[in-house]
């Protein structure tokens, strides 16, 4: 509610006259370990994106999606076109080539987040790879994932066009989970993995270090349990 006020105050929105949301103060609810997947749903959820495309021919668009969303962490507004006032005003404009540039064998990918800061992700050689080979001879100017509406040919895939896409991954694999999830799950299993909350802040694009410690809190938490158990050990 809070951010919806924010929005629609901005003066290039002009929704609210003023931000009534300012004020309020939110009550945190710990239900981040509902977001984050674990590593054997990350591999089933992508043998689904893959089903998915062969079941529907969608050129690996499903499971290119997937594989950005999730080793890069960006947000699902970041990537899509966003729309108001019935697709005459843009939000978001949607993923485009000209926002990849190429560093040796990586992928350096711009995007522009909350409050209109642009940040760059470097992209990991594997996922830079499959991306290059995506885009064959396609120009700056293409979007990575066209829209599949006949409605809005040659536009990028809008914010519901990603959503639904996420939502036949989740039903082919059986596991509830949307690109949000992917983002949650990607700052986790970086943390395990050795990355640094500078570079975690950093793309995903947290304007405080206290967002950032709210996703990874948990991480390289030992549960009491365990020293129960050594305890018992030593008996």
């Amino acid at each position: 509610i809070k951010s919806l006020w924010e929005w629609g105050t901005r003066a290039s929105i002009g929704y609210f006259a003023i931000d009534l949301g300012k004020d309020l103060s939110i009550q945190w609810d710990d239900k981040l370990a509902e977001r984050i997947l674990s590593e054997r749903e990350i591999a089933k959820l992508e043998k689904a994106a893959m089903a998915v495309d062969l079941q529907h021919n969608t050129n690996k668009m499903h499971w290119l999606l997937f594989t950005l969303m999730f080793y890069s962490g960006v947000r699902a507004g970041e990537i899509a076109r966003q729309t108001s006032d019935y697709g005459k005003r843009v939000i978001t404009p949607g993923l485009f080539w000209r926002q990849f540039r190429e560093d040796g064998d990586c992928l350096l990918l711009t995007v522009t987040g909350k409050r209109n800061k642009t940040r760059t992700i470097s992209l990991d050689p594997e996922t830079s790879a499959v991306l290059l080979d995506y885009r064959g001879d396609a120009s700056n100017d293409q979007p990575v994932f066209p829209s599949p509406s006949r409605r809005d040919r040659g536009k990028p895939l809008s914010d519901r066009g990603l959503r639904l896409m996420m939502e036949e991954i989740s039903t082919c694999a059986g596991i509830k989970f949307s690109a949000h999830f992917l983002r949650h799950t990607h700052a986790t299993l970086a943390k395990k993995n050795g990355a640094s909350d500078f570079d975690l802040q950093a793309d995903l694009g947290h304007a405080s270090p206290a967002t950032t410690a709210k996703y990874i809190h948990h991480v390289g938490r030992v549960g009491t349990s365990h020293a129960l158990r050594k305890k018992s050990k030593h008996r």
